[in-house]
Parts: structure tokens; sequence; C-alpha cells
């Protein structure tokens, strides 16, 4: 059983959606995999979806995210155009015509002169000089190449449109069809965008879909407090945040999205260029290794990479890579559960699991019905190892996620049974997850929500 504490989540692409590659990166320990729908292609999806869902087994689960575009400004159909700093380039409204088109009005709409333009995450950048109604004209800043259909946004400001697109919606009912796990939400302004996805989610009737709220805006990091509160899970975008923070100030807000989120209890995830260089390379850089050893260290519960599996040389390398610095940044880890307090009752429970499970040095064995006892105890990093079993598959691949909680599902489980302790044992124990002699801290909820029993035995004993 690994001992690895913080998850790994890959983005899918066609450098690793093949058989071969898809099975690989499941071997090698990822937890997650992401779907990027800003370049979604719903058949070839279904069928990834399914081919994942098959190598499931009861204590490997898999958490399907559905990462939905938002609201992007992309550029339109052009021979990609190499760019040099100083050149002048013309931005203009439509799917194609004179200069860059930009088949967007909000872009000239929100656009002023000063501003700077960012493409592709910021790879190029571009002075707005002059606007004149559906043309702008920017000086490039930098050289390299002009790409079709790739973002363009304006530093420090937010597009004023609706969190939840057509083409999002469409997205949502397709993940529910088909199964996904969790839906992420993109430039996330506000709890009210949260509430809108919810309000879909329930009309699909797929209330168990967790939401991942991306934090990639100023608005986001503002409110973050009523964003965490309906939020099943944060993602900080750092490639985005870019735009609003300069790049000096990534550090602290990362440390402050994932400072809150541990606060409340939520789990949270990193990405962006964790591991950037290995889309051409075989090896990461050094400080691409201390970056990721960094948000370990933070305790972010998952990370994610993104070009580095779905268009890069190095898909199940990058997976590789990224276990060994996370090993190393968790062997140099201290303690990190006593500066946070629990907030009611239950986390409280927790908490003093927690406590009571380092002092004796035992495992912890948990029964998590709808993942409260699971997120709980993840919030307080019990320093050994948790097995957490549940009876309801979307809770499986939710608390699947958690830093330091390994899930298992089992559907014969009652959390009625007065023996649930008992059952709970000999199955862990003929799963190897526990061993004769080890002394093992039970904990569960009697009901929906709750953390409020403790039991502490020795097995076999």
């Amino acid at each position: 059983m690994s001992t690895r504490k913080t998850k790994i989540i890959a983005t899918l692409g066609p450098s690793s959606w093949d058989d071969t590659t898809l099975k690989r990166l499941f071997w090698e320990g990822v937890e997650g995999f992401r779907f990027n729908f800003s370049h979604a292609d719903y058949s070839t999806f279904k069928e990834i979806a399914r081919k994942i869902r098959s190598l499931e087994t009861p204590s490997r689960p898999v958490t399907l995210i559905a990462d939905l575009q938002g609201p992007v400004v992309r550029l339109g159909e052009f021979e990609p155009l190499y760019v040099k700093a100083g050149d002048k380039v013309i931005f203009s409204y439509g799917e194609t015509g004179k200069g860059i088109p930009v088949p967007a009005r909000v872009l000239f709409e929100t656009a002023t002169a000063g501003d700077f333009l960012y493409v592709e995450g910021g790879r190029l950048a571009f002075r707005v000089e002059e606007k004149h109604g559906e043309y702008i004209t920017a000086e490039a800043l930098m050289d390299g190449e002009l790409r079709p259909r790739k973002t363009v946004a304006i530093k420090g400001k937010e597009y004023p449109l609706p969190s939840l697109t057509e083409k999002d919606v469409n997205d949502v009912k397709f993940a529910v069809e088909n199964g996904f796990d969790a839906i992420a939400l993109s430039f996330v302004r506000s709890e009210e965008d949260l509430r809108r996805l919810r309000e879909l989610l329930f009309d699909l009737k797929a209330e168990d879909i967790k939401i991942v709220a991306k934090i990639e805006t100023r608005s986001a990091v503002e409110r973050l407090d009523s964003i965490l509160a309906l939020a099943d899970m944060v993602l900080v975008a750092r490639g985005d945040l870019a735009n609003f923070y300069n790049l000096e100030e990534i550090y602290r807000v990362q440390e402050e999205i994932l400072r809150k989120a541990r606060a409340r209890g939520k789990p949270s995830i990193v990405a962006t260029q964790l591991l950037e260089s290995m889309v051409n390379n075989p090896v990461p850089t050094r400080s691409e290794v201390v970056d990721v050893i960094t948000a370990v260290k933070m305790d972010a519960d998952a990370l994610m990479l993104a070009g580095e599996t779905a268009a890069g040389k190095y898909p199940v390398e990058a997976v590789i890579w990224l276990k060994r610095i996370i090993a190393e940044a968790e062997r140099l880890e201290g303690d990190t559960q006593a500066s946070y307090e629990p907030e009611d009752l239950f986390e409280a429970i927790a908490k003093g699991v927690t406590l009571l499970s380092n002092i004796i040095g035992s495992k912890i064995l948990a029964f998590s019905e709808r993942g409260s006892t699971a997120r709980r105890l993840a919030k307080f990093r019990p320093g050994g190892e948790v097995v957490v079993y549940t009876n309801f598959p979307p809770t499986a691949r939710y608390i699947n996620l958690l830093k330091g909680i390994r899930a298992v599902y089992d559907p014969t489980l009652n959390k009625n049974s007065p023996n649930l302790f008992t059952e709970l044992l000999d199955r862990a124990l003929k799963a190897g997850l526990v061993s004769v002699g080890d002394i093992v801290v039970f904990t569960a909820g009697r009901r929906r929500g709750s953390t409020d029993l403790i039991s502490v035995e020795r097995v076999g004993g």
C-alpha cells in the first residue's frame, strides 16, 4: 500500500488517452483524471471515462473531474504568426478578418489604451496602444509565435460575462450523463457563481457531484471565505491568477488560499506549470522540484499536472517524478495539524481522534457514508495511515482526493450495524490494510454528517 499522502491528478489529452498510457498512469497511482472541456470531444471523452471506470477496484477508486471552459476569450482562426518585441499587431472583431481576429466583442468593450493583453496564459504579452471600435492596435512585448484559438486576457480585468456559459451548461449535462464525480467551475467571482452551478446540478438530479471552485481571479481571492462556504474543493489556478497579481505575489496568494481551505476543512488542489519543462524533457528542472516541494509543505491535498500529461512527450515519467518529489517533501514535512482549531463538536472529535492516534502511534480506521468524517480527519492531518470505508461510490471518489485518506468502497457495509467496527477490522485485515498487532483507532458517525463514535483496539488482541 502506497504511503504517499498528497494525491495526484493528471490532465488527459492526446499524449495520455491511448490504452497503454492510461493504464500506466493508473498503476503509477494517479488518483484523479481531469478532462479539459475547453477542448471537448464528447465521443472521445465518453470512451475514455468508460475505460477509466473499467480500471477501478474497490480499494482504488478514481475521481473524474470535468473542467469547464468558462467565460474565456479566444483568438479566432488565422495562420500562425511569429512576432518580435516592438512589432505592432492589430486585433479585430470577428472569426476572420484584418489582422488577428477575435470572435468576442467583450474584449473590445473591456480593453482600453494602456492595458496589457496576455495571450496563452502570458506566453505572449501586448500593450494596447489604440482602440477604435472593433480594432485594437497593440505592441508586442516579447518574441514568440502567435497561434490561433489561444486564450487572451486583459491584465487585472475580468470580463463581464456569466460564469456558466451555454457551452458550460451542455458540458455539465454531458458530465452528469457519463458519471463524472466533480465539476471544476472556471473564473469563479463570487458565491453566486457556485449557487448557479449547484442549482443546475440539482435540476439534473446530480446533487452528489462535487463542485471545485477554481480560484483564478482577484474577485475570487477577495471573496474566498464565502466561496469556501459553498465549494466542495478549491483549485489554485496559478496561471490565470498571474493576470491579476504580480508574479512575486503568487506565492503569498497560493499560501493564503491553501491555508483558508485547510481551516475550513475543504480539500485543495494546486495546478499550473508544476513540471512544465517535462512537456519536452524527461527530467524536471531544479526550480520545478522546489515548487512541488513548496506546494506539498503548504499542505495542498492534491497536485495537478496539465500539459505534462495531456500534450507532453513524457506523461508517465512526469507522474513518476511527481511521486518521487512528493515522497521527499512528505519525508521532510513536520506536524501540520496543531494550529488548526475545530469549528464544531464533530470536528473536535475528529481532532481528538487525530491526537489520540498520533500519541499512541496507531492507524485510523473509519466509516464515512457521505464523506464528512473523512473530510474532518483530513483537516487535522493524522500522522499515521488513515483508511476510510464507505458504501457510497460518489463518496469513495470524493474522499479519494483528500490528503492522507485511503478510500475503500464496500457496498455491503451498513453504518447502523451494531458490529460495524468488527466488520471494518475484518475487511481491513483480509485486505492487508492492517496487520495483527496493530493498534487501531476506529471512528464513524451514527447520524448523517456526524462524527461521534470512537474506539481503540489492538488487532488480534
